[in-house]
């Protein structure tokens, strides 16, 4: 009889008859062997680890799971309607396994501590982001995946420093990204682009034009010294610290003086190439791969690629593009699908310190992996592993993953 895959019935099991995609090379036909949750043997025969149980993978691609560190559809998840959230402990498992569901292994969830007042983002607010932190703390101990927070600060959020220091100090926080989103400074080329978004947000002229002086009166007053500190304090802790929507060289200078080491959505060409110049990973967001452009009207992905200026792919606010922009960004650069992979594990987690654990199918790392279907028109997920346990199925009759 066809039994489902439990993992709890062996620490010790072979995933045979895949194509394995390793950081050099995919392996067709090859099996991994799992003991405990470590991947101890990639092999391309599977002759030598017949003393296990095992799970025939059909010919499906065998990934390293998804590592995402902007994660930036939580708030959606608690708050699908802006005036009706929901309580984060009942949105987190659900989500959860969604994320699960989509191959992601790993995840960073964004928390935006700034306390602007965005009509749309009403979850975005000191006390709403300290509410959301501990929820995600707290589920992070039996989450099925590596859960994780990445916090947003906003450089004109001020009062907001203390408390994120003491987030830091408790070691609430795993990713801290610098923001500025004041008009001119960033995504936001000018004031006109700032006024139209907050329109589209539902607020009116003359409260968007209010806002625009009060955040470029406010950036007037930022404290260079007590961002150093903050940055200094963060990487003594062991964080990595993020730039976000960078437009400038000279803005990239000033995010590599305080420490930063990643660009989070250079919105120009001419941050991207600065960027990669100067040593700095870029990062950029799955759905304007697949939706063809940037809903705020910046540069394409697509064209991104194209000039090799991508290191690191993002859910960012779509879980369900990253498995789609794996094999569009494939196509869009004729790069080997192990080259391209990196940019969605690998890549992710050595920008946070991670690689030596997880990001790659290789032996002694986690076996966080992703059985991938690619017969179907759209690429389907099929088994999602963290640890060696299986956190996700769906097995359709004619792929089946059986213990023999």
């Amino acid at each position: 009889m066809n039994q489902p895959i439990n993992m709890m019935q062996a620490e010790t099991f072979t995933i045979t008859n895949v194509r394995v995609v390793t950081p050099d090379e995919v392996l067709d036909p090859a099996c991994v062997r799992v003991e405990h949750g470590i991947i101890t043997a990639v092999c391309e025969s599977g002759e030598s680890l017949r003393n296990t149980k095992a799970v025939d993978g059909r010919g499906c691609l065998l990934l390293p799971g998804c590592i995402d560190i902007h994660a930036d559809s939580l708030e959606a998840a608690i708050a699908p309607r802006p005036s009706a959230p929901f309580q984060p402990e009942i949105v987190l498992p659900t989500y959860d396994t969604t994320l699960a569901m989509y191959g992601i292994t790993t995840v960073f969830h964004c928390i935006g501590l700034a306390d602007l007042g965005e009509i749309g983002k009403s979850l975005r607010t000191r006390e709403q982001a300290t509410k959301i932190i501990h929820a995600v703390r707290k589920f992070s101990k039996e989450a099925q995946l590596r859960t994780c927070i990445h916090l947003r600060y906003e450089i004109t959020d001020t009062e907001s420093l203390p408390l994120l220091h003491s987030f830091v100090k408790e070691g609430l926080v795993d990713l801290v990204s610098i923001m500025d989103h004041t008009p001119g400074f960033g995504v936001f080329k000018d004031a006109e682009a700032y006024r139209e978004y907050c329109q589209r947000s539902g607020e009116s002229m003359t409260a968007a034009k209010e806002k625009i002086n009060h955040l470029i009166e406010i950036r007037k007053k930022v404290d260079q010294h007590a961002l150093e500190t903050l940055v200094k304090f963060c990487l003594d802790r062991g964080l990595s610290i993020v730039s976000h929507d960078d437009h400038t060289a000279e803005k990239l200078d000033w995010a590599r003086n305080l420490g930063v080491t990643v660009a989070e959505f250079p919105v120009t060409m001419e941050a991207a190439n600065y960027a990669r110049e100067s040593g700095m990973q870029t990062v950029f967001g799955t759905p304007n791969l697949i939706r063809g452009g940037s809903h705020a009207g910046n540069i394409r992905v697509t064209d991104l690629l194209q000039a090799d200026l991508v290191d690191i792919l993002c859910l960012d606010y779509s879980p369900m593009c990253s498995l789609l922009a794996l094999f569009k960004a494939t196509k869009i650069t004729g790069k080997p699908l192990n080259v391209i992979a990196k940019m969605f594990n690998l890549n992710p987690a050595r920008a946070v310190g991670l690689d030596n654990q997880t990001g790659s199918i290789e032996e002694g790392k986690d076996a966080d992996l992703i059985l991938v279907d690619t017969r179907q028109i759209v690429p389907r997920v099929l088994a999602t592993f963290v640890r060696g346990r299986a956190v996700y199925q769906a097995l359709p009759s004619r792929v089946l993953v059986n213990w023999k």
